[in-house]
């Protein structure tokens, strides 16, 4: 499920994340500049080929490369949300990619929100274990939404994103049944539909709200609604500080905040990836909590993701152990570029 929210207003730039999934093995992973990377797609589909023009962090309960969200050094943040109505474009003639690296794509190769627009317009998702609508935001503050509704791509920004939330409706319908009030959202007979529409307005109400007083703390206040927008399956609570570029999270089990600085994070062509599990006992700053990336822990994440018994019943999954090999060790095919 899940909910996003960006606040952007008189200095403050934050887009907070409550992750609402039945499971809790959650990494953070630094990646670098300068790596050539292909798409994880099955032929006869042409996959995507890009080479990271820009260091990152990104949180992944899948594995590297398939980030539920994250934030690149230029500022910029994408993440998402559930939304089971996705359908995305079939068009043949557009290089493919999966919904997940379709995050890091976007966060290796764009710096602001419309870059990121460009970027997506012209690839397509395929084959996707989920479907998915996406925000993403900047360092200037722009925030923009968007889904695949019927083939198509939608952009919603500047005045066509009235409320700058994501749950797990489509987005134009739930500003419209948060504009016809409390009994239209109450006559919705599908719970999953009435619990989206119910986080949707409790972040809603926030985000629309004039500027916060100087006596409030604005990462204070972001993760009070992501608190109020909680639901017993949330994994873990993320709020990214666009102007400072600092990730700052908490998970269900481990209620201490905790922060992330990109600029105390070696994202260089020569440095080590380093990976972080997020659920420790810890607070305040962890970048002394990263340690080594390598395809074993790769491979601990993607099996543990991918054999969860919640999970593999409601995805209906059939996973090979060469499946699972194959996706762990796919990153390890990356090659690094002299810039």
């Amino acid at each position: 499920m899940s909910t996003a929210m960006h606040i952007g207003q008189a200095g403050i730039n934050l887009l907070g994340k409550n992750q609402d999934v039945p499971y809790d093995g959650t990494y953070l992973f630094t990646n670098k500049r300068g790596v050539a990377k292909r798409a994880m797609v099955m032929p006869p589909d042409q996959p995507v080929e890009w080479v990271s023009r820009y260091g990152s962090i990104t949180v992944s309960q899948v594995g590297k490369e398939m980030p539920n969200g994250g934030m690149n050094e230029a500022g910029l943040v994408v993440e998402q949300t559930t939304l089971w109505q996705s359908s995305y474009p079939e068009s043949s003639s557009l290089p493919a990619i999966g919904e997940l690296p379709w995050i890091q794509l976007l966060l290796d190769t764009c710096a602001v929100v419309q870059e990121a627009i460009e970027a997506a317009s012209i690839v397509r998702i395929i084959q996707p274990m989920s479907r998915l609508h996406y925000m993403v935001a900047d360092r200037a503050g722009q925030c923009a939404v968007i889904e695949f509704l019927h083939g198509k791509m939608n952009v919603y920004s500047g005045e066509d994103l009235p409320i700058s939330v994501l749950a797990n409706t489509p987005y134009l319908e739930a500003v419209k049944d948060l504009g016809d009030g409390e009994a239209t959202m109450s006559n919705v007979d599908d719970d999953y539909c009435r619990n989206s529409m119910k986080r949707f307005a409790i972040a809603a109400a926030t985000v629309t709200q004039p500027v916060l007083s100087k006596a409030e703390d604005p990462l204070d206040f972001m993760f009070e609604v992501l608190r109020a927008a909680e639901r017993e399956d949330t994994a873990y609570s993320l709020v990214y500080d666009l102007e400072k570029i600092e990730l700052h999270f908490l998970s269900n089990r481990y209620r201490e905040r905790k922060t992330v600085r990109l600029s105390e994070l070696d994202v260089s062509l020569d440095s080590e990836a380093m990976a972080l599990h997020l659920q420790q006992s810890a607070r305040g700053d962890c970048k002394d909590l990263f340690v080594a990336y390598n395809s074993s822990i790769n491979r601990m994440i993607v099996e543990s993701f991918f054999r969860d018994p919640v999970l593999t019943k409601a995805f209906r999954w059939t996973i090979t152990e060469e499946m699972i090999d194959f996706v762990a060790s796919f990153p390890d095919g990356y090659p690094c570029i002299e810039s």
